[in-house]
């Protein structure tokens, strides 16, 4: 298929927590909030002495409440309903301070309801473009939740962009709202191993809803799968197993969609994506014309460090026997490089040949200028290194990546089995990508080029 490996296979359960801060701080106002308060808060079983001026000046709700036309206008204890008291603490800070500490992104969601609410449009505003920051693979379905229920359309766009590269492990959760698993199984670009996965995802994320959709709801997602591209072993033991896919109706809308693609020339193209965090389009268009297999080369994402794990055993879990291959490396400084093997790895513990392998920087420390180095014809032996205790290895020492690189600087390169083009001028060959010998890496990614 040409959806690719799901990224985030195995790593739905892993959790990254830490601690968000929001706004730039308020130095106008030194205010000690325990000095001459005129109101108290109450919320839940917690009650926050403050000061009318302050709320009223920093929440449109509470400046309405205070201007004298409601009961408790002028009452020493106002009462707010339907919030925690610790998440309307930090609302309270923001107003008093200009700032408020997070302890993660669910607590900020959480934050952001309370603005909502009360009707602080800068904490507002502030909250919004950290949760746009913020999203990754684990908390993406909280995030697609959060951005329909408060009609955020940048951060479902965000949302939905990393959902597309972890469809499995993102799609499958309830949380995710109807509206974007919609969009999800719209897109050509979906990083999943085969439309069985996409049928697969689909049945998981509706036996999950709490309140189940209808046929006619779930019958205009089912219509989205490409079931021309299941086998029929699979549509006759699962599919049709399907209580929503076995009706009168969903017969005939999947007999349609065979017609269409059998006898009207329209049968879906498989789903793929490049899905990179590394490359812009120009330099995943050179990275094409460097590989010149044609103009339907595409890029499938197999592997992302930093959401499938900074171990070798993770990088070859994942991409072990998958064919031709491209690695991309960013380092902390920000410069790009990597290598194409048509080799597969395998972890065979040797040295691996390769006669047409070669490796390349996209961004180095002197230039931006694209640059492509062969293997030497000497030394295609060892076109790679395809050792199970290590990351990707092109040459003897090359490009080597180690074992646990997301501790220091866990990456090397000596220009020694490939060689730059005709008229290329001498460089450092241990600091030619990086500028030095050893690097830190910031992310790597490895893809399957699919013809």
């Amino acid at each position: 298929m040409k959806r690719g490996s799901n990224s985030a296979a195995g790593g739905a359960s892993k959790r990254h927590c830490r601690g968000l801060s929001i706004g730039k701080g308020n130095t106008r106002l030194q205010l000690d909030r325990e000095a001459f308060c005129d109101v108290k808060v109450r919320v839940g079983n917690k009650v926050f002495p403050a000061h009318r001026v302050v709320l009223a000046a920093g929440s449109k709700f509470l400046a309405t409440l205070f201007n004298g036309q409601f009961k408790d206008s002028l009452a020493p204890i106002v009462d707010i309903h339907e919030m925690e008291p610790n998440t309307f603490a930090l609302a309270l800070d923001y107003m008093y301070d200009g700032t408020c500490a997070a302890p993660d992104v669910m607590v900020l969601q959480q934050v952001l309801s309370v603005a909502s609410v009360l009707q602080i449009d800068a904490l507002l505003a502030d909250v919004v473009a950290a949760l746009e920051k913020d999203v990754t693979v684990y908390n993406c379905a909280s995030m697609l939740a959060c951005a329909d229920r408060h009609q955020l359309p940048k951060l479902k766009k965000e949302g939905e962009a990393v959902a597309k590269g972890a469809f499995v492990a993102v799609a499958s959760d309830p949380a995710v709202p109807a509206s974007s698993m919609m969009v999800l199984l719209q897109s050509d670009d979906l990083n999943v191993k085969s439309e069985q996965e996409v049928f697969e995802t689909l049945t998981t994320w509706l036996k999950g809803q709490a309140e189940p959709l209808g046929e006619v709801e779930q019958l205009a997602m089912f219509s989205l799968v490409r079931f021309t591209l299941l086998s029929q072993d699979f549509i006759d033991s699962v599919v049709m197993a399907e209580p929503a896919c076995s009706t009168p109706r969903a017969r005939t809308l999947w007999l349609t969609q065979f017609k269409n693609a059998f006898f009207g020339g329209t049968k879906p193209q498989q789903r793929e994506m490049a899905n990179s965090k590394i490359l812009s389009v120009d330099q995943h268009r050179q990275i094409i014309l460097w590989l010149d297999r044609g103009a339907a080369t595409k890029l499938g994402l197999l592997y992302r460090a930093s959401s499938d794990g900074l171990e070798a055993v993770d990088f070859h879990s994942r991409c072990d026997n998958k064919g031709p291959t491209v690695t991309v490396i960013k380092c902390t400084g920000g410069y790009i490089f990597g290598g194409f093997t048509s080799t597969p790895w395998t972890s065979s513990e040797n040295a691996a040949a390769c006669a047409d392998a070669f490796i390349f920087s996209l961004h180095r420390p002197d230039s931006v200028d694209p640059v492509k180095l062969a293997v030497k014809k000497m030394h295609a032996w060892a076109a790679i290194g395809d050792y199970s205790t290590r990351g990707p290895m092109f040459g003897t020492s090359d490009i080597c990546v180690f074992d646990g690189f997301n501790v220091g600087a866990r990456g090397s390169t000596n220009i020694i089995c490939y060689e730059f083009p005709p008229g290329h001028p001498k460089v450092n060959a241990k600091a030619f990508f990086t500028g030095s010998k050893m690097f830190q890496i910031a992310e790597v990614e490895m893809f399957r080029v699919l013809a």
